[in-house]
């Protein structure tokens, strides 16, 4: 038998044991009004309000809860409020009805982008007169976006209305 099995066997154990603490994963809040809840549920005890940035060391996830310790507490946290890596410092904060966009995981191809924005460009006028289509002013374009992106949500109006609509962490 050879004499070095012993110590690769040895050495093989204490690497499957240890894998586990090698490979907790980390998670970051991403989004404003992230709470560590008692429970995997919106409606269980609060255990902590964690600002955007703080980082979380992942010690299980079901369905769409990711089981958490951070700061020396452990609870629950819907992964909607989450992100694989820190927020950028300009993506955090602000009231803006668009201010947590940054922290979105939804894709947008170019196309639904460029149909978004129609009338915003002077070609996109110039075709909409060719078609024999109404053609606004630049001016009311931007007006009307300026508007949108002015708009403010408080954090309380924000979770009435995920919770009417049974929307993420509010779902079940």
């Amino acid at each position: 038998m050879n004499k070095s099995a012993p110590i690769i066997a040895a050495v093989a154990g204490t690497l499957l044991l240890a894998a586990p603490a090698l490979a907790q994963e980390k998670l970051y809040v991403a989004s404003e009004g992230a709470k560590l809840k008692a429970d995997k549920s919106a409606s269980s005890d609060t255990v902590a309000e964690l600002p955007v940035g703080t980082a979380l060391s992942v010690q299980g996830q079901e369905e769409s809860w990711y089981k958490v310790s951070t700061g020396g507490k452990t609870g629950w946290i819907y992964r909607g409020k989450v992100a694989a890596t820190p927020p950028e410092a300009s993506k955090q904060g602000g009231d803006n009805l668009f201010g947590g966009a940054g922290s979105s995981t939804i894709m947008v191809s170019e196309a639904d982008s460029a149909r978004s924005m129609r009338g915003l460009n002077a070609s996109e006028q110039e075709a909409a007169k060719a078609a024999g289509r109404p053609v606004r002013p630049l001016s009311d374009y931007k007006q009307a976006l300026d508007r949108v992106l002015a708009e403010k949500v408080d954090k309380k109006e924000l979770e009435n209305f995920l919770k009417a609509g049974r929307i993420g962490e509010y779902a079940k």
